[in-house]
């Protein structure tokens, strides 16, 4: 079941919250899962239930992306405890890389704006530059997983869309690099969220509560939910009982608050 209850004022959602909770009953070993977007929203939770309950206790709280990677992990199979596509770690990769001196970065040759960057750039400013890249694949996962998907078949996603010349420089550069990362990713090129969606489109009701995925999952007060988390917990909604916490903090259309001129 996937249920989603708005409010502009986050003490409603709270007051909601912890009613759904109170009903839960995980028992002694059981844990009421939680998905909060900080450590703020998390302590806020935590002093109401105590307040409310007398202890807060049975409560596991985590991140989005955290808590999906780990169902992929039940769905799919072994997939880590930490995804290979966080910045963290795929700065390193993507450094690898861009380094001109070894092998692996002989490919650079062919995208002078890149080229143009790293010859002028010391070991520092390159480091900084596989970060950014990093951080803008990892946005690119969540929101824009067609893109991805079109430079790993070696289409460009600019196909038939209007862009300039130096639009669509970067893009290739972009596609190429996420080529490269797909091969040097072990066992798997294609990303386990795909692979996660596909395996669940075809699983039935009985075979997802078999792979262990939890009963129920509260979603609290995410600023924003990109669509390929949204797919994956509608996927997940089948077995698991899914509430979605929203907060919206204006009671009109949001586009009759600002003219059309603005």
């Amino acid at each position: 079941m996937f249920s989603v209850t708005f409010s502009n004022r986050f003490e409603i959602l709270l007051d909601g919250l912890l009613e759904r909770l109170a009903e839960e009953r995980p028992g002694p070993f059981g844990q009421r899962e939680l998905v909060v977007p900080n450590s703020a929203i998390r302590r806020c939770i935590e002093l109401a239930v105590a307040q409310r309950e007398g202890v807060a206790a049975d409560l596991s709280f985590d991140f989005l992306a955290q808590w999906l990677w780990r169902q992929i992990g039940r769905v799919v199979g072994d997939v880590g405890e930490r995804s290979p596509y966080a910045p963290a770690l795929l700065a390193w990769r993507i450094h690898g890389l861009l380094d001109g001196a070894r092998p692996a970065g002989a490919w650079v040759a062919a995208h002078p704006r890149l080229v143009h960057y790293l010859q002028a750039a010391d070991a520092r400013m390159r480091f900084e530059l596989a970060e950014r890249i990093a951080r803008v694949f990892d946005h690119y996962l969540p929101y824009r997983p067609r893109w991805l998907a079109a430079w790993s078949e070696g289409r460009s996603a600019l196909a038939g869309r209007a862009a300039n010349d130096t639009q669509r420089a970067d893009e290739a550069w972009q596609g190429e690099l996420w080529r490269r990362i797909q091969a040097d990713m072990p066992q798997r090129r294609e990303h386990p969220a795909a692979a996660f969606l596909r395996a669940v489109g075809g699983m039935d009701a009985a075979q997802l509560a078999a792979v262990g995925l939890p009963q129920r999952i509260h979603v609290v007060a995410l600023p924003a939910l990109p669509p390929l988390y949204l797919d994956m917990l509608r996927e997940l909604a089948r077995v698991v009982d899914v509430q979605l916490h929203t907060l919206n903090p204006c009671r009109e259309y949001w586009f009759d608050v600002v003219d059309a001129r603005r």
